[in-house]
């Protein structure tokens, strides 16, 4: 299995927190951007130290291409 690492471009976000809304859903039951292991705040995109290591949930919903999967 490849391991994935994730790459940022934060002027691509169009803070539409689809990221935060699909990781708070699947981590925490519901759709809580505060809940969320992403954090949102331009010009940053950080992670929370409670980001589950290899998970890319958060790049397979960025339709901006904010935020990408790299081998």
């Amino acid at each position: 299995m490849e391991k994935k690492k994730i790459k940022t471009d934060p002027s691509r976000c169009a803070e539409c927190l689809s990221c935060q809304l699909r990781c708070s859903l699947v981590y925490d039951g519901a759709f809580n951007p505060e809940k969320a292991r992403i954090v949102i705040d331009p010009p940053v995109i950080e992670f929370t130290d409670e980001c589950v290591p290899g998970c890319i949930l958060c790049t397979k919903y960025c339709v901006y291409g904010a935020i990408t999967a790299t081998t």
